[in-house]
């Protein structure tokens, strides 16, 4: 008889239904947590379940999901995240985003695995919940007043508790531009990706407030102090512990515009080589990122590295700011692929980004399509209000964010749609780049061509964590999925990519369920590590075999969702064009990636016939309540 907490987790779900204003306990039952972990694995699970086919993303249909899994709460590092899913309003297919900073253990501590959000409040409120206990309270004062950040502020101050940490939305999310995210802790926990904001924004919910004390216990102490004792100099002593540490992502800058991967005037550009220079950390080159911004490493909960930059702007004040830097992703996005260098100008977008809760690679990929759009006449300076939109204008850049978020004038409420639905009304879907609504992050998949199979599957559309098998062909092996994948493969071959996606995406959705940062994997943590870890929290004795066969479970549950959504494999399960298009320039010059061939060796490790899962392989899984819904 299950009877509660159990090593790794509390056993508890709350529940809270905003439609009727009431909030209840669900049991998570070692079974389930066997069977899907927890963070995506578990909201997964709860969303197919109870969000009915062809429901609005935007409608009290929706369920949101806020979920950790069965590492927060420990010493295990890199466990400082959180998982949010619902489906998505940018994409109509399955949506997730996960974020790092404080809130992971906090919701851990006060007594939860997970938060499942139902149903519209009538007035706009915010969930407080703390040491076992939630309760719902007004946030009319906070709505259309605060951003983000100054949400935090107010509620910590409401409550009388510093400590307290808070997961909220602000204006972006308010005004529901699709892909405005929820961007926790001032700018340190990003979970930007498919529009988990305008979920909440939709459910008129401000913010989650989240305050514990509980001690979670873990299955073998003495066995994860040892593992951890022989692990951690392992991590510290790894050169890419040492670069995150010291530069933070913006060390990919000036290598990745070296190599092709980088992404520069909206993917159609080979080489941008002293504009890689003004933005990028120096690694690589002698990058002006740390010159100009100042930044002072800080690290989310039991992490070691601290890639995050903390960053303080007194002066032009246009640009002055004191909260978290950009990364590699949103100086690619606003930078490279806006032919932006101006620094200080990128560094003031990240930050109005995370204040009115909007996703910076979202962003950054609308905003390089309408740099292009400005270009071909397809919009013009009379549609954006006066803003002349041209390559490589930051202000340009900055007005336009805020034409986006204020939802202004007829051509920026449609850019607030996303990339599909303003390439479509705008006559130019060419140059809109995205995969299933989603736009295409800064990994160019002619690059590293295990990309363009991630690109072109990954359940939550474009993405470049759904999996991340570019790690192979940077020399990070995966023996544990068998001995093709055993030693590194040459980024711009075609053999085993689509087997190699396969896996990395499995392996991903057991990182996400975990909740874990994959960034370890760089410095020296295996799968195996990864395994050993999990059993030692939660008593369990999987093999990494059998761990990874939870990741296929996961994945296989999302793309039934999406399926049961109306994809269509044989033509959503592909690139924008340009893709096919090579570079002219640089590492990757002359390159286009053979997906069809990569994408028939994908589906066939699957054993998805036609982008279809089977029935066979369903029944394996154990997924046999979603045979139902196979495309007839």
């Amino acid at each position: 008889m299950f009877l509660g907490e159990f090593p790794g987790y509390n056993g508890k779900i709350l529940r809270v239904n905003l439609s009727e204003e009431k909030i209840t306990t669900q049991e998570l039952t070692p079974e389930m947590a066997k069977m899907w972990i927890g963070g995506v694995g578990l909201a997964a699970k709860i969303i197919y379940d109870e969000v009915p086919a062809g429901a609005d993303p935007l409608g009290p249909e929706n369920v949101f999901v806020f979920a950790v899994g069965p590492y927060q709460a420990t010493t295990i590092p890199g466990s400082g995240r959180f998982a949010v899913c619902a489906k998505s309003p940018l994409t109509g297919i399955w949506g997730e985003s996960l974020g790092g900073g404080y809130n992971a253990h906090e919701l851990k501590r006060a007594g939860f695995d997970a938060i499942v959000v139902t149903g519209k409040a009538d007035k706009p409120v915010y969930l407080w919940v703390h040491d076992g206990k939630a309760e719902l309270r007004d946030a009319s004062h906070l709505w259309g007043k605060k951003d983000a950040y100054e949400t935090e502020d107010a509620i910590k101050k409401e409550l009388k508790d510093e400590k307290i940490q808070v997961a909220p939305i602000g204006p972006g999310a308010e005004n529901l531009v699709r892909y405005a995210g929820l961007i926790c802790n001032y700018g340190h926990g990003c979970a930007g990706r498919t529009g988990m904001g305008a979920v909440m924004g939709s459910k008129k919910l401000k913010a989650i407030a989240f305050r514990g004390t509980k001690e979670i216990k873990v299955a073998e102490p003495d066995l994860l102090k040892e593992y951890l004792k022989e692990l951690l100099p392992i991590i510290n002593k790894a050169e890419f512990t040492k670069l995150n540490r010291d530069y933070g992502q913006p060390m990919a800058i000036i290598p990745r515009e070296e190599n092709g991967l980088l992404p520069i005037k909206n993917f159609a550009q080979s080489r941008w080589r002293e504009g890689a220079i003004k933005i990028g950390a120096p690694v690589g080159g002698p990058g002006k990122y740390n010159e100009v911004l100042k930044p002072k490493p800080e690290a989310c909960s039991y992490c070691v590295m601290g890639c995050h930059r903390r960053v303080k702007i007194d002066y032009p004040e246009k640009y002055a700011m004191d909260s978290y830097g950009p990364e590699y992703e949103t100086l690619a996005m606003i930078g490279s692929n806006c032919l932006i260098d101006n620094l200080l100008a990128i560094n003031k977008a990240n930050e109005l980004c995370n204040r009115w809760s909007i996703d910076t690679i979202e962003f950054g990929g609308v905003c390089a399509f309408a740099m292009e759009a400005y270009e071909k006449g397809k919009i013009t300076k009379e549609d954006l209000g006066g803003i002349e939109l041209k390559w490589g204008d930051g202000d340009a850049m900055l007005a336009l964010l805020e034409k986006i978020v204020k939802r202004e004038g007829k051509v920026p409420r449609l850019l607030g749609e996303g990339l599909r639905v303003a390439g479509e009304a705008l006559e130019c879907p060419d140059i809109a780049l995205h995969v299933n609504g989603a736009a295409v992050p800064a990994h160019d998949p002619r690059a590293f061509f295990s990309m363009a199979v991630e690109t072109a599957t990954s359940t939550r559309g474009a993405c470049h964590l759904h999996g991340f098998p570019e790690a192979i062909e940077l020399g990070v092996p995966f023996p544990e999925a068998g001995p093709e994948l055993s030693q590194p493969l040459d980024r711009f071959a075609k053999e085993y990519k689509g087997l190699a996606q396969a896996k990395y995406q499995d392996r991903q959705a057991v990182n996400n369920s975990l909740v874990w940062c994959f960034f370890y994997e760089f410095s020296g943590v295996t799968f195996t590590w990864t395994t050993k870890l999990l059993n030692a929290t939660t008593g369990w004795n999987l093999t990494p075999q059998e761990l990874l066969k939870i990741g296929e479970r996961i994945i296989n549950l999302q793309r039934m969702f999406n399926l049961k959504n109306g994809l269509k494999p044989e033509k959503d399960d592909w690139l924008p064009k340009r893709f096919f298009e090579p570079r002219t320039e640089g590492g990757a010059a002359g390159k286009i990636p053979p997906l069809r061939e990569m994408l028939n060796e994908y589906y066939k490790v699957k054993n998805w016939p036609n982008g279809i899962p089977s029935e066979e392989k369903l029944k394996e899984l154990g997924l046999e309540f979603t045979i139902k819904d196979l495309p007839k």
